[in-house]
């Protein structure tokens, strides 16, 4: 089963070397920050004022999700329009959460890794920092 998915916002001209630095579930909601590779001073806020669920997983372990007539090109965020996560556990987990009406799975790709799936009814926001963000 492959997955499709649909980019989210714009390109990052600093993609390569970036990674997920920081991953923070409270009451405010799932924030979560890339960061550019080494001594770049930029990095990206995403931030879902609530999620339902999120995993946090090494690329290795998301094979499926990487085929060659699927490149990711240098964009970090992606809206999982079907064979992601959910899908995949259909019938062991989110009986619940699977059938509440907007409920969709993003997908946090850096170059370095870790990934994130995403569960949530939010959009997220989307805030970029740093020299020349």
């Amino acid at each position: 089963m492959y997955t499709t998915l649909q980019a989210i916002g714009s390109p990052l001209s600093w993609y390569d070397g970036s990674a997920t630095t920081e991953i923070t579930n409270s009451l405010s909601g799932l924030r979560l920050i890339v960061a550019a590779g080494g001594d770049d001073d930029r990095f990206v806020e995403v931030h879902f004022p609530y999620a339902k669920a999120f995993q946090v997983l090494d690329d290795s372990d998301m094979l499926e999700y990487w085929h060659k007539e699927r490149p990711l090109g240098k964009h970090i965020l992606f809206q999982v329009l079907s064979g992601g996560w959910v899908q995949r556990t259909e019938g062991h987990y989110f009986q619940v959460t699977s059938s509440h009406q907007g409920m969709r799975e993003w997908l946090l790709v850096t170059d370095a890794g870790p990934c994130v799936t995403i569960v949530s009814t939010y959009e997220p926001f989307v805030r970029h920092y740093g020299t020349g963000a």
